[in-house]
């Protein structure tokens, strides 16, 4: 192990953070192929935790999610230790979420209400609804606690949280104010929010908001913004974009056709398993989908041949069960979602195309099979529609193909 990541070393001085555990962070970022400069900087950083660790009472050195959030967030920004240890909250903050990783541990995620802890409670309790009652995904949850969290920033700002003061005219207005900042779509996601925060009040028996408050939802008739879809020709020069030759373009190319061929989500892919693979039966198991549900897929030639040449050309070597992980460092890990659309993005621009989305590729299968004479029912199987209503869309749009 490099000596010049431990020019600061006293026993006994970074408390919990011992010797051992510096040479398996410092070994484990190696292995992630990070710099020689990223490595003394991650590792100073876990020096200026562990140093800040040793002073703290006996019952509060655990290395945990909760000792790093209160460095970052209370000591960090007020530090006065004596050695030159890193101060830069990105730096530091990146090499803890690291270190967390390597523990096993969950990343640590910034809270957006610090100043306000009433709001954070109410959302942390509303959170907990939307997920244990009403059994919503985490990312139709995120947008939920985003839009309340706005909401009751705007309402309240520094006073005390007070339910009663959340009424009709309130939040009428609050809806009003932000009509201007908002497409037609992204206004109703937001009143949709703001009705299920009702709901949920109501749920915990809060009696003093007007039970029939009603907030005005934008109109959206049903076929005026009709899913777009990717002609042929122009799906084929997306495609054509990527570089199989290298291992990067392998990995960008299969997950790209798995959002085409099989119209997954970019959540799905980046969370796709190798134990979800059946090359036998030629099946793929999906198991964190929006809906909560297990689903069974079947592989295209198309996908499992990019998939396949990936997995035996393109992959690097790691103990992670993920289908794609990154090759830059943190070398191995599992992709996120933003890698995915990332990727699509710039296909998309390499092509010449004006997208930016990836869903334009999920209503692209849809209105293709639709135009191959692919019954709605079938159709809706494969893209997991709950309601064939939904589905309807993208066969009402498939027709501008024609």
């Amino acid at each position: 192990m490099n000596e010049i990541f431990f020019v600061n070393w006293q026993y006994d001085r970074f408390g919990p953070v011992s010797p051992a555990v510096f040479s398996i962070f410092n070994d484990y970022l190696m292995d992630r192929r990070y710099c020689d400069t990223t490595i003394r900087a991650y590792t100073a950083s876990l020096e200026h935790f562990g140093y800040w660790l040793a002073k703290r009472p006996d019952f509060e050195k655990e290395i945990n999610q909760r000792n790093v959030q209160a460095f970052l967030d209370r000591h960090l920004p007020d530090c006065h230790c004596p050695d030159a240890f890193p101060r830069n909250l990105k730096i530091v903050r990146a090499a803890l979420n690291q270190f967390l990783q390597m523990k096993g541990l969950s990343r640590y995620k910034k809270s957006h209400n610090e100043t306000h802890p009433e709001i954070a409670a109410a959302i942390m309790e509303f959170d907990w609804y939307l997920q244990r009652v009403c059994g919503l995904a985490e990312a139709t949850c995120w947008y939920h606690r985003r839009h309340v969290r706005m909401f009751l920033l705007w309402l309240f700002a520094e006073e005390p949280v007070e339910i009663n003061k959340i009424t009709p005219e309130t939040l009428c207005y609050f809806v009003a104010q932000q009509a201007g900042k908002y497409r037609t779509g992204s206004m109703g996601v937001l009143v949709y929010s703001l009705r299920t925060y009702l709901k949920f009040l109501r749920f915990a028996g809060h009696k003093t908001v007007c039970e029939s408050a009603k907030i005005p939802r934008p109109p959206n008739w049903s076929a005026a913004n009709l899913p777009r879809a990717l002609r042929p020709e122009e799906l084929k020069k997306f495609f054509d974009t990527f570089n199989r030759s290298t291992a990067i373009g392998k990995r960008d190319y299969a997950m790209a056709r798995c959002l085409a061929d099989l119209g997954l989500r970019c959540c799905e892919v980046s969370q796709l398993q190798l134990d979800s693979l059946d090359w036998h039966r030629g099946l793929l198991s999906l198991t964190k989908t929006k809906s909560r549900r297990e689903d069974i897929l079947p592989i295209p030639d198309t996908t499992g041949q990019a998939v396949a040449d990936y997995l035996r050309k393109g992959r690097p070597e790691t103990n992670i069960r993920s289908v794609f992980v990154h090759h830059r460092a943190p070398v191995g890990l599992a992709v996120q979602a933003s890698t995915v659309r990332g990727a699509v993005r710039r296909a998309f621009s390499r092509a010449g195309l004006s997208w930016t989305g990836t869903h334009i590729l999920r209503s692209t299968i849809a209105s293709h099979l639709f135009n191959g004479g692919v019954s709605l029912k079938e159709i809706a199987d494969l893209l997991r529609h709950r309601s064939l209503d939904t589905t309807k869309l993208y066969g009402c749009g498939s027709f501008a193909l024609s």
